[in-house]
């Protein structure tokens, strides 16, 4: 319920878009069916139909890739570099990666394996334990890790393209890499 009025004009904003009555849209692992007719979005593999925070985001996305399309830039860049980020830097710190460095404190090879097996994460250059995850189709997001040792503690960053803020705003931003990470740590949005 405290979605509504977000999801109705994602909903009104689709219709108005859409040039077919459904599309297909990949996250992380997870293949989601956006039925515009019906105004639903249900995950294929068990029909369940998503969240309303899910949809939001979601549709979103979608809407972004109707208008905009997705064109990577080819350059790297962390939350605090898109429009309002560094305002709102200290929430998403301690949401999205307080829990994430806990979980590499708490359990790294744990981690690794959610990262890698269950979420299909490729291993890449940097930090200590660097890994790139596919988030929405062809948007990926690099999270990289420093173990820490005696005299620093345990650092983490998640990295995508800037191309990504040419399609979903700031907050969606913040949501999709809050999703991203309770998905690593085994948790649901």
């Amino acid at each position: 319920m405290a979605y509504e009025i977000a999801l109705d004009r994602a909903w009104n904003e689709i219709v108005a878009l859409a040039s077919t009555p459904k599309y297909i849209v990949q996250l992380l692992m997870d293949i989601y069916e956006v039925r515009v007719i019906d105004r639903v979005v249900q995950l294929k593999s068990s029909g369940a139909v998503a969240n309303e925070g899910m949809s939001i985001l979601i549709l979103h996305y979608l809407i972004g890739i109707l208008k905009h399309g997705y064109k990577q830039k080819g350059e790297w860049i962390s939350f605090k570099e898109v429009w309002g980020g560094q305002s709102f830097y200290s929430a998403f710190q301690d949401r999205t990666l307080r829990p994430l460095v806990e979980s590499l404190k708490r359990d790294p090879d744990g981690l690794f394996k959610n990262l890698t097996e269950r979420l299909g994460g490729k291993l890449v250059e940097g930090g200590d334990l660097s890994v790139e995850l596919v988030t929405f189709s062809e948007v990926r997001v690099r999270i990289i890790f420093w173990y820490g040792d005696e005299e620093l503690p345990p650092e983490m960053t998640i990295l995508f393209d800037r191309g990504l803020a040419e399609v979903i705003t700031t907050e969606d931003i913040a949501v999709l890499l809050h999703f991203v990470a309770k998905s690593i740590v085994g948790q649901e949005l």
